[in-house]
């Protein structure tokens, strides 16, 4: 039993440390298009793949990757072959996958038209007309159906664009880094603001204003230590309210659960600074 605890420990610890698989910086971005970072601040609420990440916060544009204190929390927000195609020099590959083509000298078979349907005589439901005519009623027969072979299914080509040189920045490059910039104002902007972020690479960011950010900061600690599943989880968070997590973000938040300790020592840090901020009001 003891030993059983340990590796469920274990596994906690471990799931608790893996932080987002965001797809990558491309080799070469962050040395052509170097780092914007922000200034530190303390307001606002972070989780990563469902793990909180206490304050101070550090929100920085990493080449073509935004972060939050360090850790990848996007992939490329605009894709390094945008970048690359404005350069001189650039070589373009085009490479072919998959595909069914039609045997040469052979066309593909037209698709299959809808069957007309037959029209019946208006007597031939009729017994009467059957006892009493001269000869046998022919019953009407639907012609055969034609077999028909699908469609080949076309090839995937892809294009790929190699730097051949150093990259040169221009003034298309420069703009494309300024709406990653924009990206990175927007989430600090956020933050300062008291709000929260939800990253994670299973499913979209979910994002919040100061004051639901307040609700998650007083009922989700609770929420975390009692709930024995992510089912159990995700019901409660339902039922409180923020229907905005998704199911992915459920089973994050239950694999890290036991950082709803962190989120009550933030909950008495802010709690101590209103005090202190009202007492302070107080005196003067």
């Amino acid at each position: 039993m003891r030993a059983r605890v340990v590796v469920m420990l274990a596994a906690m610890l471990i799931a608790s440390c893996v932080f987002a698989t965001f797809q990558p910086n491309p080799k070469g971005a962050v040395k052509a298009l170097k780092v914007t970072k922000g200034k530190p601040f303390r307001t606002g609420i972070v989780f990563i793949e469902g793990k909180y990440v206490p304050p101070p916060y550090t929100v920085e544009r990493y080449g073509l990757v935004l972060r939050v204190n360090k850790n990848q929390v996007t992939g490329p927000v605009i894709p390094w072959e945008e970048f690359v195609k404005t350069q001189e020099g650039v070589v373009v590959s085009k490479n072919t996958v998959g595909g069914d083509p039609a045997p040469e000298g052979e066309a593909a078979e037209p698709e299959p038209e809808p069957e007309p349907e037959l029209e019946e005589d208006e007597y031939d439901d009729d017994p009467l007309s059957d006892l009493f005519d001269d000869e046998p009623t022919t019953k009407k027969t639907s012609a055969p159906k034609k077999t028909y072979k699908p469609k080949p299914r076309k090839p995937v080509v892809t294009t790929t664009y190699t730097l051949s040189g150093d990259f040169v920045p221009n003034d298309t490059t420069k703009a494309l880094v300024g709406k990653i910039n924009q990206a990175r104002t927007d989430i600090d902007a956020l933050l300062r603001q008291g709000g929260f972020v939800f990253f994670g690479s299973d499913y979209t960011r979910v994002t919040g204003d100061a004051g639901t950010a307040k609700m998650l900061l007083m009922k989700l600690p609770d929420i975390m230590k009692t709930c024995k599943s992510a089912k159990e989880l995700r019901a409660a968070v339902r039922a409180n309210g923020f229907t905005f997590i998704p199911d992915a973000l459920c089973r994050d938040l239950y694999l890290n659960r036991v950082d709803y300790i962190k989120l009550l020592e933030r909950q008495k840090a802010i709690k101590e600074e209103s005090d202190m901020n009202s007492l302070m009001r107080g005196g003067l």
